[in-house]
C-alpha cells in the first residue's frame, strides 16, 4: 500500500477514481500562491471522517442504550464495554473542565469539548489499523476543527462579556485610558490567529509522524516487532487527543471568564 491506499480505495479502485475526480472538478483548487502550490486532491480523509463519525454514531447509540436501566444512568456501566468506556471517558473530559472553568460552565460546554475529544482520538486512532488512514494527518482536517474551536470561544466570550471581552484586548486602564493598546492589541491579535495553527499544525505534524513509523515498520518487519510501536501509537494518539482537547477547554474558560480589570 502507498500512503494514500487504504482498503476503501483499494477494493474499489474505479468507483473512488470516478469520485474524486467528480469532486476535484467543484471542489479542488486551481490557484496557485507562495507555499500553496499544486496539491493531491483526495477524498481519503473525508472517508476517514465519515468512518469515525459512523462509528461515534453507533458509541452514541450504545451509550444511551446502557442509561436506559433501572437506575438511568446514575450508576456506570458494571461489565467494562463500549458503554463503559466512553462514560470514563466523557468523565475524564468533564473533570478537565470543572478544574478550569468550573462545574458550570464545564456542563454547558461538555457536548462541545466531550465531541471534539472522542473525535480526535477515534481519528486517531485509524492510524495504527492497517489499511486505513486517520483522518487527523491531513491539516485540511485539524484546520477546520481548530478553526471552530476559534470561532466558539470567541462568539462565546463576546456572548458573555460583550464589550469587555473586546476591551481586553486592548490591555488594562491606566489612569483611565487604555494607554498601552496600541502595543498591546496587535500582540493579542497575533496571539489569538496563531491559536488555530498551532492547534492544527501540532496535531498533524505528530499523527503524520506516528503513522509513518509505525507503517515504516509494520512493513519492514511484520511480525511481532510492530507491537512497540503499536503501544507507542496509542500513547501519542492518546496524548495529543488530551493536549488538543485541554487548549480547547483553556480557550474556552479564558473567553468565559469575566474580565472585571477592563
Amino acid at each position: 500500500m502507498g500512503d494514500h491506499d487504504t482498503w476503501y480505495t483499494l477494493l474499489s479502485p474505479e468507483f473512488w477514481h470516478a469520485l474524486e475526480h467528480n469532486a476535484a472538478e467543484h471542489l479542488a483548487r486551481d490557484w496557485k500562491w507562495m507555499m500553496f502550490q499544486a496539491s493531491h486532491f483526495t477524498l481519503i480523509h473525508v472517508a476517514g471522517a465519515i468512518i469515525t463519525f459512523l462509528f461515534l454514531l453507533f458509541v452514541a447509540t450504545r451509550y444511551r442504550k446502557s442509561i436506559q436501566d433501572e437506575t438511568k444512568g446514575i450508576v456506570p456501566p458494571k461489565p467494562f464495554g463500549l458503554a463503559s468506556m466512553v462514560d470514563r471517558f466523557i468523565g475524564a473530559v468533564y473533570n478537565l473542565s470543572a478544574d478550569v472553568m468550573g462545574e458550570k460552565n464545564a456542563k454547558t460546554y461538555l457536548p462541545l469539548t466531550a465531541t471534539l475529544g472522542l473525535f480526535i482520538f477515534v481519528s486517531n486512532l485509524q492510524g495504527l489499523i492497517p489499511g486505513f488512514l486517520p483522518p487527523t494527518d491531513s491539516l485540511k482536517t485539524n484546520l477546520g476543527i481548530s478553526l471552530l474551536v476559534f470561532v466558539v470561544y470567541n462568539a462565546v466570550g463576546l456572548y458573555k462579556n460583550k464589550m469587555a471581552y473586546l476591551a481586553h484586548f486592548c490591555g488594562p486602564k491606566i489612569g483611565g485610558f487604555r494607554a498601552m493598546f496600541p502595543l498591546l492589541l496587535p500582540i493579542e491579535l497575533v496571539s489569538h490567529i496563531a491559536r488555530p495553527v498551532s492547534l492544527s499544525l501540532r496535531l498533524t505534524g505528530n499523527i503524520i509522524a506516528d503513522h509513518k513509523v509505525v507503517g515504516l515498520i509494520a512493513v519492514a518487519v511484520p511480525l511481532f516487532v510492530p507491537l512497540p510501536f503499536l503501544l507507542l501509537g496509542t500513547v501519542v494518539a492518546i496524548v495529543q487527543t488530551l493536549v488538543f482537547t485541554l487548549l480547547t477547554i483553556i480557550y474556552i474558560g479564558q473567553a468565559v471568564e469575566i474580565h472585571d480589570d477592563h
